[in-house]
């Protein structure tokens, strides 16, 4: 007999719990970002000090919060290794 066939229920496919988000990131980042702000507050006054113009000194702050965020941020997998190799 030809019978139409019915599509059975068709299930999702199983989906991985996502993994729990380190508690221990949050402090740490916010610690990165008052360091890199406190980095370009300190560039950017030296520079208004030198006699440099406002939009100067604002850019080097600027450029000063990126690299120690970028220092900062490129510390912790070398943190990492160095915890593994004990």
């Amino acid at each position: 007999m030809n019978t139409p066939h019915q599509p059975s229920a068709s299930t999702p496919p199983p989906t991985s719990a996502p993994e729990p988000v380190n508690s221990a990131w949050v402090p740490w980042l916010l610690v990165m970002v008052l360091f890199s702000a406190l980095v370009a507050a300190c560039v950017g006054f030296l520079k208004a000090l030198n006699g440099s113009s406002s939009a100067d000194a604002v850019l080097s702050a600027g450029a000063a919060f990126g690299g120690a965020a970028l220092l900062c941020l490129a510390a912790v997998p070398v943190v990492q290794q160095m915890r593994q190799r004990r």
